[in-house]
């Protein structure tokens, strides 16, 4: 293992983090928030300091670093951020838990998005706010680079569907490859972010509204926790979120397709009609149980995004039946996004794969094949893909049992598993969250673990991976 390469990553990863909190430092000067600025400001030097010691002491790696060095830095990255984050959720705020700070990092970076603090607690300060805002923004950029590499490097035999044709193994490192991918990344999220703020600004939406939106809807994440609470059908609010929401659930393939003028191409895409086809379903579902058939729609997309955001009046939702609030934040978005699930790709692939199953019993010796982005998938795809919804489901089942032992009702256990794992803040409870750390845990393991796709924490169990 290339350990001098992955602490390399994660001091860049703190620097990053040292800037962003001078930002926040410099938001809490314009509101006169003398607390925060000081906790910003002492943070930021402390991270600065740490990150750039570690790069003077490392020097620069002489072994060249693989794709199982990338999977190790990304484990790394989820594990360690929400420690170099959390203080400014530590200090100046009424909370003196450093579980229910490192907590809040988690549910920021992992764009889950729900808080830990109490919610009729009164309003966070603006610059914390912003650092929530910012962690959302992070998280995603970090979630789709990883995917875009990490797991596209791991699994070049798969199904593909973390591929693309910015991402190629360099000669020298596995890390030289990141920063082009990091860069389109980066910039088709200001992009998407600028168009939502854009909509909203033009409607009448206050700016720092419009700019909290923007970012939660690119990060299918809630910025601002109260946004799971508030009714946003104001038209400008609804229509930017609905836009957003769109964006980041059917990722940076699809966005980078639109952007080629390759719309007739992205339209077809496997994902975009598996994506349309569940946002019918759920929202025809929602109707038949008695919501109107605009609710229906903006509960679906904002369920299937795994973002929790109210695009409709909660008080509609919640009276859904609990299968079919978990259903589409399961399947969530797609892979190249910052959506949680199982993903729309996956989906797509195992029911293509049973459908010609059922063809088969009529013809036993048939040949069937068939093709995903132009890639022809083989019965070692199938496993793989069958092999991680086992992993999943395993998944969900261990949470529900660590959430009973916490004293959570049936319902309770398996919306906290569901959200975690899914990334979706809404589902989670936070009733009583502050005081139970326990439970907590089990969230921030659940959400990292939701980050890693499941499968890639995998490896990490074994001696031979650390040994390579």
């Amino acid at each position: 293992m290339n350990y001098a390469a992955i602490i390399r990553m994660l001091s860049i990863s703190g620097g990053v983090y040292a800037v962003l909190m001078v930002f926040c430092a410099v938001a809490a000067i314009i509101t006169a928030e003398t607390t925060q600025l000081l906790v910003f400001l002492s943070t930021a030097v402390l991270m600065g300091t740490l990150s750039a010691a570690s790069l003077v002491l490392t020097g620069v790696p002489r072994r060249r670093a693989q794709a199982s060095d990338g999977l190790a830095f990304m484990v790394f990255f989820w594990f360690v951020s929400p420690l170099m984050c959390a203080p400014p959720f530590l200090m100046g705020v009424p909370n003196d838990s450093i579980i229910t700070a490192i907590h809040e990092a988690v549910s920021c970076l992992t764009t889950t998005g729900h808080s830990a603090y109490s919610v009729e607690a009164p309003d966070l300060p603006a610059a914390l706010i912003l650092w929530r805002a910012m962690l959302h923004l992070v998280g995603a950029i970090a979630t789709i680079t990883f995917a875009a590499t990490v797991l596209a490097a791991i699994n070049l035999d798969g199904p593909g569907i973390h591929r693309t044709h910015l991402f190629s193994m360099s000669d020298r490192s596995f890390f030289d490859s990141i920063p082009r991918v990091l860069r389109t990344v980066i910039s088709v999220a200001c992009v998407c972010v600028l168009i939502v703020f854009a909509i909203e600004v033009v409607g009448g939406i206050p700016p720092h509204t419009a700019l909290l939106d923007a970012v939660s809807a690119f990060s299918t994440g809630l910025a601002e926790p109260h946004g799971m609470y508030e009714d946003v059908t104001r038209h400008a609010r609804a229509l930017g979120l609905t836009v957003g929401l769109l964006l980041g659930s059917l990722g940076i393939f699809i966005i980078l397709q639109i952007r080629a003028g390759q719309i007739r191409s992205s339209l077809y895409d496997p994902e975009v009609g598996t994506f349309v086809l569940a946002l019918l379903v759920f929202a025809f579902l929602a109707a038949w149980d008695g919501l109107g058939i605009v609710n229906s729609l903006g509960w679906s997309i904002s369920a299937l995004s795994t973002s929790g955001i109210a695009l409709v009046s909660p008080a509609t939702t919640h009276s859904l039946p609990l299968a079919l609030q978990l259903a589409p934040p399961l399947i969530g978005g797609a892979a190249l996004s910052a959506a949680g699930g199982i993903k729309l790709a996956r989906l797509y692939v195992l029911s293509r794969r049973v459908g010609q199953e059922f063809l088969r019993m009529g013809f036993r010796q048939s040949l069937l094949s068939f093709e995903f982005r132009r890639r022809v998938q083989s019965d070692r795809t199938i496993m793989g893909v069958w092999v991680y919804l086992v992993a999943y489901v395993m998944a969900c089942a261990v949470g529900l049992l660590l959430f009973s032992f916490t004293g959570s009702s049936f319902e309770d256990a398996i919306t906290n598993t569901v959200g975690s794992l899914t990334n979706s803040g809404n589902l989670i409870d936070v009733e009583h969250l502050p005081e139970d750390e326990v439970r907590q845990i089990w969230l921030m393991f659940g959400m990292i673990l939701g980050r890693l796709e499941v499968l890639a924490f995998l490896p990490l169990l074994t001696v031979s991976f650390w040994r390579r």
